[in-house]
């Protein structure tokens, strides 16, 4: 069979141009001619959905309150008082009526030898004469009329504990007569005999002592200066010529 076969190239271009309309878009075809094909539907447009309402915020818990530090408890004192706290107050000043004239003199604090130490002093260590006194469960170092307490890295003086008993009274010490009873002093301390032996007493009222050591502190009490010294009020008088000091209160 045959296949047809155009005479001339117009039936090609013929036959090009008609495969060409139909290869075409109809829009394009229209649009070219001036015809325009209807328009085509929009599409209903699909319901939103509602918005979800926001859920509402949480509300933010309140934070904390600080809680304030506990205020730390005080250091311990390093030098411990011998005597327990609270300490007693002195008694109201009531002067002992004085049978010397006053005269003031101003404070010379009296040294009682290279073996005696104030109040406060603090030693590495103690000599092999050393004894270990016992007074109301608190054990004490006595070493030549000087009292002292063990702490950690040595020994620190302390006054005489009221009770405490030696053998022997320390060289230096002075005889005092008051009302009839002999007291022994020696560094601000007081003693007065106890069968055998030498007992820690109380200042009496009335003693006249020509020195006092370190440590005493002046105070004026209506006009008049006195010495304090552990507690003991001192007035200063002259007594034979010489400057003393009489106790006018005890502790």
């Amino acid at each position: 069979m045959k296949s047809y076969q155009p005479k001339n190239k117009i039936s090609l271009i013929i036959i090009a141009f008609f495969a060409l309309l139909i290869m075409i878009p109809e829009d394009a075809t229209a649009q070219r001619f001036g015809h325009f094909a209807p328009p085509r539907p929009m599409p209903r447009p699909m319901p939103m959905p509602s918005p979800r309402p926001m859920p509402a915020p949480r509300p933010i818990p309140p934070a904390p309150r600080p809680i304030p530090p506990r205020p730390l408890p005080p250091p311990p004192h390093p030098y411990p008082h011998p005597y327990p706290y609270p300490r007693p107050l002195p008694p109201p000043f009531h002067p002992y009526p004085v049978p010397f004239p006053y005269a003031y003199h101003p404070f010379v604090p009296y040294y009682w030898g290279p073996t005696w130490y104030p109040i406060g002093f603090f030693a590495a260590t103690l000599t092999t004469a050393a004894i270990v006194i016992s007074v109301e469960n608190t054990n004490y170092n006595y070493d030549d009329g000087v009292y002292y307490v063990k702490e950690s890295n040595g020994y620190k003086v302390v006054p005489a504990p009221l009770g405490a008993t030696i053998s022997e009274l320390p060289k230096g010490y002075v005889t005092i007569n008051v009302s009839g009873t002999v007291y022994y002093y020696y560094g601000g301390t007081y003693y007065a005999k106890d069968t055998s032996k030498y007992k820690v007493v109380n200042a009496p009222v009335g003693a006249v002592v020509a020195h006092l050591p370190e440590g005493a502190e002046e105070k004026t009490i209506d006009g008049q200066k006195y010495l304090i010294y552990n507690n003991v009020y001192y007035q200063p008088i002259s007594k034979d010529g010489q400057d003393s000091y009489v106790v006018v209160q005890g502790k």
